[in-house]
């Protein structure tokens, strides 16, 4: 399902974030929402102790290849049916009742994409500030050096560099900013059983959350199957952190143009063409602005997804088993590539100067 070509696996992809959306990190945070979810249960007085424990140290140490669910995801449209059944197989003939017990496959599949969203958001967060750091150098080093401002893609009157970098580390903030207050509204279990009313344990049902929360470290909140507003807010929310390097990338690309020559976008080499061995291509640049419009793409999947029709809708939620772990490859992506352009650019100083002493001898004045 994810981005994998081994041909474009540090180009167009990220291993650091590849291994926490992958169907090997969705099948450990599925077996940790059953024990999770089990001990809860025992917690509250709905299952044995010795259940729960025994739940626990099976699927501790069970392994699930992907390969294995495989067919009865076709056979099923989900894993989750496979891998309990696997689980099970290891299991007491006691135990074996009470694993998943009044749960639904939803509660499964959609507690575990928020728990590995979670460990990507951590990825992110430290990238990110890694980043940010990178902008903040280049200001202190360069921010004072006149430039040239465009608008239009003409120029227009002289500025500091200063001023396009803040273009790119403001947004930044921001971002965090959002992302401070986004967390608290994606990062809840979901536990609603068959049709999202918890009917299983009606009794018991905010108390048994409560606790399952409380086991995976994550929010409590009543059941949202068919409400993935606050997964779209967030899907939305990589969507503007790559167009912001989206921005960047495309500033590169025209300050980077031989005309123009302000900034070499890798000083220790950029990319070459096999036809002309006078080129620095600025590649990660080009990947940076190709990155923001597939994640805007993207979130146009999970904005149909919002149409999520009765109390369960399949066909809505495959739109997200695609979407989101692929855009948060390519946030991972992006953020790698913009690391090692705030570290390898080379400013062209002398350039800058030379482009603005040149439009103000030709525009007096300004």
């Amino acid at each position: 399902m994810n981005y994998q070509s081994a041909i474009y696996s540090e180009y167009l992809s990220d291993s650091g974030m590849l291994k926490l959306v992958s169907d090997n990190a969705l099948i450990k945070k599925m077996l940790q929402f059953e024990i999770a979810l089990a001990a809860a249960q025992a917690s509250v007085g709905l299952i044995p102790a010795d259940a729960a424990s025994e739940i626990k140290n099976v699927l501790t140490q069970l392994v699930i290849n992907p390969a294995d669910l495989s067919a009865g995801t076709l056979q099923n449209g989900i894993p989750v049916i496979t891998l309990l059944e696997l689980a099970k197989e290891k299991l007491s003939v006691n135990a074996k009742k009470y694993l998943h017990y009044g749960a639904t496959s939803q509660d499964v599949m959609d507690t575990a994409h928020v728990l590995m969203t979670r460990d990507a958001i951590g990825l992110i967060e430290e990238r990110v500030s890694g980043v940010m750091q990178q902008f903040t150098q280049l200001i202190n080093k360069y921010g004072d050096i006149v430039c040239m401002a465009r608008t239009r893609w003409q120029q227009a009157i002289p500025i500091t560099f200063g001023v396009k970098v803040n273009a790119w580390l403001q947004p930044l903030q921001r971002q965090l900013q959002r992302l401070a207050e986004i967390k608290n509204r994606l990062l809840v279990v979901q536990l609603g059983g068959a049709a999202g009313t918890l009917s299983h344990y009606p009794d018991k049902a905010t108390e048994l959350r409560d606790a399952l929360a409380k086991e995976l470290g994550l929010q409590s909140m009543a059941q949202w199957h068919t409400q993935r507003d606050n997964i779209c807010e967030f899907t939305n929310w990589l969507a503007m952190l790559t167009g912001v390097f989206g921005k960047m990338g495309a500033d590169i690309l025209i300050m980077a143009q031989s005309e123009v020559n302000e900034v070499v976008e890798n000083a220790e080499g950029g990319g070459k063409s096999s036809a002309m061995p006078h080129k620095s291509n600025p590649v990660l640049s080009e990947a940076l602005v190709a990155i923001a419009k597939m994640n805007a793409g993207l979130q146009s999947q999970i904005l149909s997804g919002m149409v999520h029709v009765n109390e369960r809708d399949a066909s809505a939620w495959i739109l997200e088993w695609n979407a989101i772990p692929q855009m948060l490859i390519n946030t991972g992506t992006c953020l790698n590539h913009a690391l090692t352009i705030a570290i390898k650019m080379k400013v062209n100083t002398e350039q800058m100067k030379n482009k603005v002493n040149q439009f103000l001898k030709n525009n007096p004045g300004k």
